[in-house]
């Protein structure tokens, strides 16, 4: 595979993540985020099962560790659900995306590693950004708190597998984190949430996101960005809030203030300067 292509195909991941923010919001209508997620993950598990057959490297503690990095995955995707009945497709996927600004952040917090001040000013610039977003209120909803925390959740998983992909075969560590998210949203989803209903809307947003969303585009993000570097991954990454809106514009009439334009961009920008920067 060429340097193109691979970039090519980061893009097309980065458009299908962007498609599941208006794709999923519609489905909330009809069944309990929880419960989403859980047959979501666990469709991706079945899925997986064959990429896992095939792989013959690693061991079982590999699977372990990638359930224990699963927690941050399944924080993230519940308050990335949850948040979304609460806020608009295109403020979750714009903010969402400021998981990139923050991974150093969380690196030294977890790992003692080295935050520079442009990396705190890229962060500052985010924050900004997320003002903006919140049209001079400062506040953010309550939706755009769980996507905010989302993100936090999300810097702490890449953070995580950073460091233990190194010592952990990559396949098994992902099966581990997606049957972490499936196992630990089930007993909620069965307890505490009813909404249930398997409308096409429903059906469809499970295939979106459990087969394209989750197992091929983990599958396919492991391939390409051994040819690419993470660099230019992490800005193509950071195209995903504004398919987000895209897709948020067609599918449901979102359209953001001129003041949130420029607080989208600005969270855009910065996640592409800290990524030049690394």
């Amino acid at each position: 595979m060429r340097r193109i292509h691979a970039d090519v195909l980061l893009l097309l991941i980065a458009l299908i993540w962007g498609l599941t923010f208006p794709v999923v919001k519609i489905a909330l209508d009809n069944i309990s985020p929880l419960t989403f997620n859980s047959i979501r993950f666990f469709i991706a598990v079945f899925l997986f099962l064959p990429f896992l057959y095939m792989n013959k490297n690693g061991n079982q503690n590999d699977i372990l560790m990638g359930i224990k990095i699963g927690i941050a995955v399944f924080l993230g995707y519940t308050f990335q659900t949850l948040g979304l009945e609460l806020t608009t497709a295109t403020n979750a996927g714009f903010i969402t995306s400021t998981y990139i600004v923050f991974t150093p952040l969380i690196a030294y917090v977890l790992f003692r590693h080295k935050v520079t001040r442009l990396e705190i000013l890229f962060l500052f610039t985010a924050f900004i950004g997320l003002y903006l977003l919140s049209e001079f209120t400062g506040n953010l909803n309550l939706g755009d708190f769980l996507i905010l925390l989302c993100a936090i959740a999300f810097a702490t998983e890449i953070v995580l597998i950073s460091h233990y992909s190194r010592l952990n075969d990559p396949t098994r560590l992902a099966f581990g984190q997606i049957l972490a998210v499936a196992i630990f949203s089930a007993p909620i989803a069965l307890t505490i949430e009813r909404k249930l209903h398997f409308s096409q809307e429903v059906i469809f947003a499970l295939l979106v996101t459990a087969i394209f969303a989750t197992t091929l585009a983990r599958i396919a993000q492991n391939h390409a960005q051994k040819f690419t570097r993470s660099s230019d991954a992490a800005i193509i990454f950071s195209m995903e809030g504004v398919f987000s809106h895209l897709f948020a514009i067609i599918m449901l009439g979102e359209v953001l203030s001129p003041t949130q334009y420029i607080g989208a961009a600005m969270i855009v920008l910065s996640v592409i300067a800290i990524s030049i920067y690394e």
